[in-house]
């Protein structure tokens, strides 16, 4: 039995999915209630990627309780019961025969593991710790055993790769999100002292209300070697089962994972701040995240990834972002299946769908847009399911995956920024001023609006990729040792740069199209509309209606991709917009 064939290289300057020697899109769907799955409706659209919740153990999600599993484990009992698993992927197959499956695969440890090993606990005892060695070997073969089944199966040559999911929110948050303070963690800390820092003897855990005190930002250096072993912890788990996924699969399957939110989740205390652990890891293929809920998911912001993302492309991992796009027929888990949430605590605004479809058309295209012209892959989560049962838009649907697949075909994928940004991800178990760390965050705020595109990096990256960008932003909060090379480099080679240490902890939208204007970067838009520009494709987001106007080097013709308008021509084109409006057009 043959193996799917996938993998993932540089194609035209961008990572890209691939099966066998051609480019495969990498445009799937997923929901976690596959009762209300629309399988059939994404098929017809043209997908043929699809993920689906493997749980091994009948677990919620995240740690918060109130909850109830989405189904039972694969290993609840001692004997692995893969009916579940099974099922998934017969409904997937009979909705799509030519369809390939990622499979999310959620490693959390099953009651009867727990109750056998309280010291391995994240220290509540419901919850395993990331730290725990045991608690990786028994992950380890938990997978075995789940891809030796796959392997054996009649199904196996459809199986894409698989999906790494861990810890809190299966994002690899520690599940107390307060830095993972149990036994486990101490006795693993001990060690990584010894190996690492054998200046600071080990004194137990550290006191983690020193991280927001009062005052300049100079954390404790004890409690710094902590919070960097929590995150390169939790990390280095990852990329463990990477290598016992790869080892168990054979050649021809791909594995990533929720990682390195940098860009969204200031606080160290999750551990998710050790991506370059896993940009070294020949095992990982690629990494994901949500897109972004700054302004809690805000019509008007500019819906990155959660993570360096350009640091990921260097190294050449594909980046895939979980487009949860909320539309005007998603409904609370408690109203969909008030059998999961019986407490009805999923009701925050950020769980609640938009006005109108208009709205949720607009938000879906500038979404796709910007993984379009980042060459990102991605995946429609319609969560709860539903969320997308409209025929508008599943024409929509149809025509995004109709563009992605022939934009594998373009010559030079990749972006066309100018300017780059630099962030410390170690910075943070450094800084005692939260608003500060917060801002390294938010940042993305004023730079989604300021009319220029702009790549994002880990400082760790800055010798490699620094000089073929006209300015440069180090956005580090403090001066760490990697923003005091970085501006060493920019005053050496004359590139110049904006630096946010010693300052205000944002730049404005005006301070940044400034300094573009000052190092020569092109502006392509006014201040703060959203844009994204690369050689194929433009695409533009109205956070304000009326005239706008879109400025290219030299004369452009644009073709509207979505709508049908006439083509525009020029290098000073006009046109006229309605506010939450995104358009995307090819470029020629």
């Amino acid at each position: 039995m043959r193996s799917a064939g996938f993998s993932v290289r540089r194609h035209n300057g961008v990572p890209t999915l691939f099966h066998g020697d051609r480019p495969f899109p990498a445009a799937a769907y997923m929901t976690y209630l596959e009762e209300y799955a629309r399988y059939e409706d994404f098929a017809k659209a043209g997908y043929r990627l699809f993920s689906f919740p493997a749980l091994c153990a009948g677990k919620w999600i995240s740690a918060t309780k109130g909850f109830r599993p989405f189904g039972k484990g694969m290993f609840d009992e001692a004997e692995a019961d893969f009916t579940g698993f099974d099922a998934s992927v017969r409904r997937i197959l009979a909705a799509c025969p030519e369809a390939y499956l990622l499979p999310r695969v959620n490693l959390c440890a099953p009651d009867r593991w727990l109750r056998t090993h309280p010291e391995e606990t994240d220290g509540s005892g419901e919850r395993e710790s990331l730290f725990s060695e045991e608690w990786r070997a028994f992950a380890e073969d938990m997978l075995r055993r789940l891809i030796a089944h796959v392997n054996g199966s009649c199904y196996r040559d459809r199986i894409a790769g698989y999906h790494l999911a861990g810890g809190d929110t299966e994002e690899w948050f520690h599940f107390d999100r307060n830095a993972g303070l149990s036994p486990a963690a101490e006795k693993g800390f001990a060690a990584f002292l010894a190996k690492n820092r054998p200046d600071l003897p080990f004194a137990g855990l550290p006191d983690l209300s020193l991280l927001n005190g009062e005052g300049p930002c100079h954390g404790s250096p004890y409690l710094a070697a902590y919070l960097e072993f929590a995150s390169e912890a939790a990390a280095r788990a990852v990329a463990r089962l990477a290598r016992t996924a790869k080892e168990t699969a054979g050649e021809g399957v791909v594995v990533g994972a929720f990682y390195g939110y940098a860009l969204e989740v200031p606080s160290p205390l999750y551990g998710t701040h050790a991506l370059q652990t896993l940009l070294e890891c020949d095992d990982i293929d690629f990494i994901c995240s949500p897109n972004s809920y700054l302004g809690i998911r805000g019509t008007d912001a500019d819906w990155t990834e959660m993570y360096a993302a350009d640091s990921v492309r260097l190294h050449g991992k594909l980046c895939v972002q979980e487009c949860d796009i909320r539309t005007h027929l998603t409904k609370l888990l408690c109203e969909r299946a008030p059998e999961y949430d019986p407490r009805r605590i999923l009701t925050a605004p950020i769980w609640h769908g938009l006005p109108d479809r208009k709205t949720a058309i607009a938000q879906m295209r500038k979404s796709f847009a910007r993984q379009l012209i980042k060459g990102n892959g991605f995946w429609w989560f319609d969560m709860w399911g539903g969320w997308y049962d409209d025929p508008a838009l599943m024409a929509e649907m149809t025509r995004f995956c109709e563009i992605y697949t022939e934009s594998l075909t373009k010559p030079d994928r990749g972006g066309m920024a100018e300017i780059a940004v630099f962030i410390d991800e170690r910075a943070y178990a450094r800084m005692t001023d939260c608003d500060r760390r917060n801002a390294i965050c938010g940042q993305r705020g004023a730079l989604g609006h300021m009319g220029a595109p702009y790549d994002i990096y880990d400082v760790s990256d800055f010798p490699a990729v620094y000089g073929k960008y006209k300015g440069v932003i180090l956005f580090t909060g403090i001066a760490t040792e990697g923003a005091k090379a970085a501006m060493d480099l920019c005053s050496q080679s004359g590139t110049p740069y904006l630096c946010n240490i010693g300052r205000d902890p944002f730049f404005s939208v005006e301070e940044l199209r400034t300094f573009c204007g000052a190092c020569g970067t092109h502006l392509y838009a006014d201040a703060g509309d959203i844009i994204y520009v690369n050689a194929h494709y433009v695409a533009i987001h109205a956070v304000t209606g009326g005239t706008k106007t879109l400025r290219f080097p030299t004369a452009t013709t644009l073709r509207d991709l979505l709508d049908g308008a006439l083509p525009l021509t020029g290098r000073r084109i006009v046109f006229s917009m309605e506010e939450g409006e995104t358009r995307l057009f090819a470029r020629d």
